[in-house]
């Protein structure tokens, strides 16, 4: 078996190698501190600007584009507005608080139970908790 000895490229120590022309560093820590010492040096490098630099450049914000902006957004809702459904628009606060209101009601018809022989509805009390029976006059 040969004793030549190689050079690592990182730390230039000698050293014996366990694969023949394969391995240029001494260790596996040198190995990666060469690779982030290249890496750190190409990512340094001046970026060179092409002709087309003119193409990159970013629009000021306007006058105009905020009126075009306003314009549109205006203009989708209104088409919304106009187009959609009362069942299919968002709830809104007011409608929220109407609804509460309204629940605040102590009797509740109850419609799945049919009426009563006397002509009496079955309401649901929600203060007891319980069934009532009113006649309708």
């Amino acid at each position: 078996m040969e004793s030549y000895l190689y050079t690592c490229q990182y730390c230039s120590k000698e050293y014996k190698p366990n694969r023949r022309k394969k391995q240029k560093y001494c260790s596996n820590s040198c190995r990666v501190r060469s690779f982030k010492i290249r890496n750190t040096q190409t990512k340094n490098l001046p970026v060179k600007v092409s002709q087309d630099s003119e193409k990159l450049k970013i629009e000021k914000m306007s006058f105009a584009g905020i009126g075009n902006a306003a314009l549109g957004t205006l203009a989708v809702n209104l088409a919304t507005n106009l187009l959609s459904n009362d069942e299919n628009k968002p709830a809104t606060k007011k409608d929220l608080k109407n609804l509460i209101t309204s629940l605040k009601q102590r009797y509740y018809p109850i419609l799945n139970i049919p009426v009563r022989r006397d002509g009496a509805k079955a309401y649901f009390d929600m203060e007891s908790k319980s069934l009532v029976y009113f006649k309708q006059k």
